[in-house]
């Protein structure tokens, strides 16, 4: 994600919200994004799937402008969630548990498997 985003600033790069999982990979998913350069996210089946969608999108906000960790944001919600009398779809346990496999964003992270990509000829080649 990092070295995509340092390629062309003027590219706009983004995650999209990928498959069911806990609140906590939702709120991890947009902070690591965003953490390595991300500058959208686009959520539909986490939010549609989420049991109060307003509680859920603020929550999302609160953490992409950086004033709440993701921790902190499950922690929040299921207590929006208690306040609006709404039982969540797991415990608060269970919810802060990474169950996604996220990936990793930073740049030069052991182990990836990502290509890295570089400017030739004013087109993306990857290389190894």
């Amino acid at each position: 994600m990092e070295e995509l985003c340092r390629y062309d600033e003027s590219i706009i790069v983004g995650v999209l919200g990928g498959s069911a999982g806990t609140t906590y990979d939702a709120f991890k998913l947009l902070f690591d994004a965003k953490k390595y350069g991300a500058r959208a996210a686009l959520f539909g089946r986490k939010i549609n799937h989420a049991e109060h969608q307003l509680s859920f999108v603020e929550m999302l906000r609160t953490v992409a402008d950086g004033n709440i960790t993701p921790e902190e944001a499950v922690r929040a919600y299921h207590g929006k969630l208690q306040d609006l009398g709404i039982a969540p779809h797991r415990r608060l346990h269970q919810d802060l548990q990474a169950t996604s496999g996220i990936s990793r964003y930073g740049a030069g992270t052991a182990g990836s498997s990502a290509p890295a990509f570089r400017r030739s000829a004013g087109n993306i080649d990857d290389s190894d």
